[in-house]
């Protein structure tokens, strides 16, 4: 008898619990719960550059201005580039996944609404920016 054990990260099961809102025709809360995700692992890729930087002790009192760990958010994002080196402006994922950052803004302070297929353009851009964190920081 053989046993297989598969890990899975919370952003991931978080994506594929947006998946499953997506399939229940929910596509506008799927958007919210992906960029749950997408937050999630900005959180804990800050949290490994600070530690890989030996800057642990900065961790706090850096990110206790963020407004969130959104990486769409200008301000956010150019610190965790020159934290990490990491500049996210140059990969394909980037222009989907910041229209899809203004979905989610829409979606949850002006009560707009998304369709299944904007829905499904958003789950696969926060999907790819997660691989991209995890694949990066890890390597």
């Amino acid at each position: 008898m053989t046993a297989e054990l598969t890990v899975v990260t919370y952003p991931q099961a978080l994506l594929t619990f947006a998946e499953g809102l997506l399939i229940s025709e929910q596509p506008g809360i799927a958007v919210v719960v992906a960029h749950m995700a997408a937050e999630l692992a900005a959180e804990r890729s800050f949290s490994e550059a600070f530690g890989n930087r030996g800057l642990t002790y900065l961790e706090d009192p850096i990110t206790e201005f963020f407004p969130s760990y959104n990486l769409a958010n200008d301000r956010v994002r150019r610190i965790f580039t020159a934290l990490t080196g990491n500049n996210l402006e140059k990969f394909d994922f980037w222009p989907a996944f910041k229209t899809s950052s203004a979905r989610r803004n829409k979606i949850v302070h002006e009560g707009g609404r998304c369709s299944h297929a904007e829905a499904t353009e958003s789950i696969k851009a926060v999907r790819e920016l997660v691989e991209h964190l995890g694949k990066y920081l890890s390597s």
